[in-house]
């Protein structure tokens, strides 16, 4: 089972409202065997399917879960990095929620997100190639150069970097 496919279990289409018995193929995958792989996963890369969840908006649990986790690892590294680390609690603390929400945020970002989507190629990923379009006569297309064919402009870290430093006093 694809994890791509957990989504669609948990918002379907077309519900089928009928008293008919399903089929009873033996290949095909009930509720009940969708949930128990979740779980199964989830005991085991209990951060992935949090983050995964969340960035499908399947639970708003799942989002603030997926940052709790973010939070410990950040907490865990924070001591080889000489900026954080001389932070004290409190701050320290704040700090690393931020940092933990942002990288969280940039994960969530795709094309569909409002204004994210990329100025030259408009969220598709390829850009017209204006140089080999005017030599062979016809439209050429390449990979956007701005987003490197993803489609989307990824968070600034301008926006991360002002928000922390909102939250260390000055000295």
């Amino acid at each position: 089972m694809r994890l791509e496919s957990v989504a669609k279990f948990h918002s379907p289409k077309s519900p089928m409202m009928s008293d008919s018995p399903r089929a009873t193929a033996s290949d095909s995958l009930s509720g009940t065997d969708v949930m128990a792989a979740m779980g199964m996963a989830q005991s085991q890369a209990g951060f992935g399917m949090a983050a995964f969840c969340g960035k499908h908006e399947l639970s708003q649990n799942d989002k603030q879960k997926a940052i709790n986790y973010l939070m410990q690892f950040a907490h865990k590294v924070s001591g080889k990095y000489r900026g954080v680390a001389k932070l004290e609690g409190n701050t320290k603390a704040k700090v690393l929620q931020v940092l933990a929400t942002f990288a969280y945020a940039d994960y969530c970002r795709s094309a569909a997100t409002p204004g994210a989507r990329c100025r030259d190629c408009h969220g598709t990923g390829r850009a017209v190639d204006i140089s080999k379009t005017e030599l062979w006569g016809r439209v050429v297309e390449k990979e956007c150069g701005r987003c490197k064919g993803v489609g989307y402009s990824r968070m600034p870290a301008s926006a991360a970097y002002r928000a922390v430093t909102m939250l260390i006093p000055e000295r």
